[in-house]
C-alpha cells in the first residue's frame, strides 16, 4: 500500500522517462510508520526517475520488487537503468549536503534523511550502481513479530492532546508533501527545501 501511494506521487515523475515494472513478492508486516515509509520510497523513486533523461521512457525501465531475503528481512528493490554512479558518488551518498545536482536544484539531504530513517527502523540501505548502466537502491526492513491494534498507554491518562510544530526541511517538494498530507492533521508543519 505505502508503496502505491508513493508512485502515484511520482508517477509524473516517471511517466516520461521510463516504463514501470512491478514484481511484489509475498511480503511479512514490517514495524515502522506509513509516512516515514513513504517518504523513503518517494525519494528513492523520484531520484531514479530523475537518473534518467526524460524523452525515451520505452527505452527505460524503473523496476520495483518486494520479498523476503535468505535472512528473514523483507526487501523492495528500486532499480533504473539510468545515469549511475561512480565509485566517489557511492562512497558518498548518505553524507549530508552531498549532491549530484546542479546549484540550486537540491540540498543533498534527501539521501542522508532516507539513511536515516531505514536505519531508525533497524534495517539496513544498500546500493548497487554501474556508471552509464543504473543503479538499485536495496531497503531492508526486519519483519514485526507482532502488529498490535492498540495505541500505546501513556502514564497518567490519555495521549497527549497538544499539536507540535514541526519544520521539514528536504530538496524535493514531493517528498514535503507527502509529509504535509501525513502530519498537517494533528500538527503545525511548516516546509522549506
Amino acid at each position: 500500500r505505502v508503496l502505491e501511494s508513493s508512485l502515484r506521487m511520482a508517477w509524473n515523475e516517471i511517466r516520461h522517462r521510463a516504463m514501470l515494472v512491478k514484481e511484489y513478492g509475498k511480503t511479512p508486516s514490517v514495524r515502522g510508520s506509513e509516512s516515514r515509509l513513504g517518504q523513503v520510497f518517494l525519494n528513492l523513486l523520484v531520484n531514479a526517475a530523475q537518473s534518467i533523461a526524460p524523452g525515451n521512457a520505452n527505452s527505460n525501465q524503473i523496476r520495483i520488487r518486494t520479498g523476503t531475503n535468505a535472512a528473514g528481512l523483507v526487501f523492495v528493490e528500486i532499480t533504473d537503468t539510468g545515469s549511475g554512479m561512480s565509485a566517489e558518488t557511492q562512497r558518498q551518498l548518505f553524507t549530508p549536503f552531498f549532491t549530484t545536482k546542479p546549484k540550486g536544484e537540491g540540498t543533498g539531504l534527501g539521501l542522508a534523511i532516507v539513511y536515516r530513517i531505514v536505519r531508525g527502523l533497524g534495517g539496513d540501505l544498500e546500493v548497487e550502481s554501474t556508471l552509464g548502466r543504473g543503479s538499485t537502491f536495496r531497503v531492508m526492513l526486519p519483519r514485526a513479530n507482532r502488529i498490535s491494534t492498540e495505541l500505546p498507554k501513556v502514564a497518567g491518562g490519555n495521549a497527549p492532546t497538544h499539536r507540535l510544530r514541526i519544520l521539514a526541511v528536504d530538496d524535493e517538494p514531493m517528498i514535503l508533501q507527502v509529509l504535509q498530507r501525513a502530519l498537517s492533521r494533528e500538527h503545525d508543519i511548516r516546509m522549506t527545501t
